[in-house]
Parts: structure tokens; sequence; C-alpha cells
């Protein structure tokens, strides 16, 4: 990637579906790496611990499921995935702490190596009612995406995107919705976006 800008968005809250192919398919975010899951949920991204008990059920980290949140640890590159509980047999034996976790085999989650930490990026997949709980806190944190990404969701948007109380600001400089299309596709594909997208009530 060759150089960065930065999007800031406004929106109502009405428009967070919008962003859901997007976070299910994962976002990349700056975080402090070599640390727990259990950490990075609380202390990078302030959400509390009972919540993450009782509603984060189902966590897959590098793609294989966890059981202990402060023993699985997120290193650069890693990819995190959240979900509250899912359907079926298959959703009861990937559930944390299931009394079916045997059954997993050796696909979950142990013996990981923690690396120093440091700056690092990690993917995070959002799944059912995680994403639309915590969607937003994930999007207001900032997420790094090429223009040709973003490109590819504000062509998927209506000419309505910003309309009410929505605004756009690339870097400092306010855009209406067709000069935002314009600035994105005039920009380098590769070119690295900061996207954050505060969301107002």
């Amino acid at each position: 990637m060759t150089e960065k800008q930065s999007l800031r968005l406004i929106l109502p809250l009405e428009r967070l579906p919008a962003f859901s192919l997007f976070l299910q398919q994962g976002v990349w975010l700056q975080v402090q790496t070599g640390c727990s899951v259990a950490d990075l949920l609380t202390d990078q991204f302030g959400i509390a611990e009972d919540y993450i008990v009782e509603r984060i059920t189902t966590l897959f980290l590098d793609f294989k499921p966890i059981d202990d949140l402060k023993t699985s640890y997120v290193n650069d590159g890693s990819t995190l995935a959240l979900s509250s509980a899912m359907p079926g047999l298959v959703g009861t034996t990937m559930r944390r702490g299931s009394h079916l976790a045997a059954m997993r085999g050796d696909i979950s989650c142990k013996d990981q190596q923690r690396i120093e930490s440091g700056i690092g990026r990690i993917r995070i997949k959002l799944f059912n009612l995680v994403m639309t709980e915590l969607g937003a806190i994930f999007l207001g944190h900032g997420v790094c995406l090429s223009s040709a990404e973003l490109d590819n969701f504000l062509s998927a948007q209506d000419d309505g995107f910003l309309a009410g109380r929505g605004a756009a600001f690339w870097g400092d400089l306010p855009l209406d919705f067709t000069s935002l299309i314009k600035r994105v596709r005039g920009a380098d594909p590769d070119a690295e976006i900061l996207l954050k997208v505060e969301f107002t009530g």
C-alpha cells in the first residue's frame, strides 16, 4: 500500500446494518498485540467483562475455537471471530466451555505461543447479535482498508446514505456522498484508508 488517507463518517445508528457484510467478512484494526483475547476486548475496546461472559459465547482465534480467553493471545496478523450462541449441535460444540468441547479434537486453540507485545493488526469478524451490539465499537475504533474495498462498500449504498444526520470528512474536508465517491475512485486502488464511523442515537 502506497499512501494513507483517513475518512470519518458520522451516521445515524440505523445505518449500522449497512456494515453487516463488511463486519462478517472481517475488518483490520490496529491494536496492541501480544496480549490475551480477554485483555484485548476489555482494555483496548472497553467491552464489559460481564458482556463477554454472557453474550460472546463463541470465539475463534485464527479459525480455532477458544475456551480460555486469558491464555489465548492475539499476535500481529491474527483473525478473531466473535459470535453469540449458534444453533444446533455444531454451535453447541464450538461454544466456549461447552460440555461437548472434547468432540472438537485437535481444532481447539491451545498451546499457543505468546510473542512480545507491540503495535500490529488483527482481523475482527462479528456475527449475529454480537455484530449488532458491538459493531459500532469496532467501527468507531477505526478500521484499515484499501480504497478499492471502500469503493466497493460505498457503491453498494443508496444515494441517501449520508442524508439527514449523516456527514463525511476526508481528512478535514467535508464531502457530500457524490463527492466522496469521486474522491475514493480517484485514489490509488491500493491506497490505505483509515475509516472511522461515529454513530449517533
